[in-house]
């Protein structure tokens, strides 16, 4: 066994770094094997956005660019967390259930998908992987929204700028990142929309690079380019063939499918087809939330064990034979402070190992 491999893993929880599924990363719960030499280390790039999350990320560092991506890049940069906005801390009592909810607004916002319900969100990274199985404050993430926000209708990532736009009722609001722009909210006859109702789903579809929003059995093309409604429309959400009426929302995804949700269910619609993809529905927690059809994150949850059961009951072996991780951090909130005496060499050690190799 590599005792460095499992000195740095255990170092990630010391810091506040849960498992994940990623591939690459160190902080998978299952031993991976040898690192190599210890003295060119790198830490991988999945690892470091996760720390820049909780502690923040130097001027001089670039977070959009992995190991091995070009100088030059026109992605916008990654949405990192608030520093205040972790999702280690103890939820109130109202935080929803990811496998047994059904989701207010779907959306995918820098290439990463974001679940909303009620005052809370998860977020799943551009290969599909959990951040955490707690979800965070809406409001801690995007401050500008109202304080007694109780959920949202619709919310997609503008084309052309990558300006954030949130629906909730009549109105809307547009974030450049985590801030909300001046002059906010508005209301929805901005983009030609009827004041009546609100909006049920908002999405850019991949094929024309157009906006589309459906509310009840129509919907309107949008074109974010010109900041004009398409002539023509509203017309028969109809014509999607196999969508249910009154969606819960809709996004694209970076498969080039764009992926419409409502209750516990998705559809999914391939490229530049307007007809549901035989398959579908399926359930949106088990695809997307790493839930089985049984299961309850909540304590008081219906139905079988959640999530801090899971972690308390891992096994010793997986069945691939790689050793378990015997930390039981599948729930953040159980790991205890870090004492503040230890976090400057802590913090000294990460650098270290992060650094680039000679």
């Amino acid at each position: 066994m590599d005792l460095f491999a499992v000195a740095v893993h255990e170092f990630g929880h010391a810091i506040g770094l849960v498992h994940t599924s990623a591939l690459e990363s160190i902080m998978r719960p299952y031993y991976q094997g040898p690192v190599g030499d210890p003295l060119k280390y790198n830490l991988p790039y999945e690892d470091k956005v996760r720390v820049w999350q909780l502690y923040g990320v130097r001027d001089s560092v670039s977070h959009t660019k992995g190991p091995g991506s070009p100088s030059h890049t026109e992605e916008p940069p990654v949405l990192l967390d608030l520093p205040d906005n972790r999702s280690t801390v103890l939820l109130a009592r109202d935080a929803p259930d990811r496998c047994t909810s059904h989701f207010d607004a779907v959306a995918q916002i820098r290439g990463e998908a974001f679940f909303f319900k009620g005052k809370y969100f998860w977020r799943l990274t551009r290969e599909k992987h959990l951040v955490s199985l707690r979800p965070a404050q809406i409001q801690r993430f995007w401050r500008g929204l109202p304080a007694n926000l109780d959920g949202l209708d619709a919310v997609y990532e503008r084309p052309g700028d990558h300006k954030i736009v949130f629906f909730k009722d009549l109105r809307y609001w547009v974030f450049k990142d985590n801030n909300v722009e001046e002059g906010y909210p508005r209301p929805i006859s901005d983009f030609g929309l009827p004041l009546e109702g609100g909006v049920d789903a908002a999405f850019v579809w991949l094929h024309n690079d157009k906006t589309y929003f459906f509310k009840d059995t129509r919907y309107w093309r949008y074109d974010d380019h010109l900041r004009l409604m398409d002539p023509g429309y509203p017309k028969d959400a109809a014509l999607w063939k196999g969508l249910p009426p009154n969606l819960d929302d809709a996004m694209r995804w970076s498969d080039g499918s764009s992926y419409f949700f409502k209750g516990k269910e998705y559809w999914r619609l391939l490229a530049s087809d307007m007809g549901v993809e035989p398959g579908f529905p399926r359930l949106t927690a088990k695809d997307w939330l790493l839930c089985t059809e049984m299961q309850s994150d909540s304590p008081d949850g219906e139905g079988g064990k959640g999530a801090e059961d899971d972690a308390q009951h891992l096994p010793d072996h997986a069945e691939n034979g790689y050793e378990v991780c015997s930390c039981t951090s599948g729930g953040a909130s159980r790991l205890p402070p870090t004492p503040l005496w230890l976090r400057p060499p802590l913090w000294t050690l990460l650098l270290v190992l992060s650094s680039p190799p000679l």
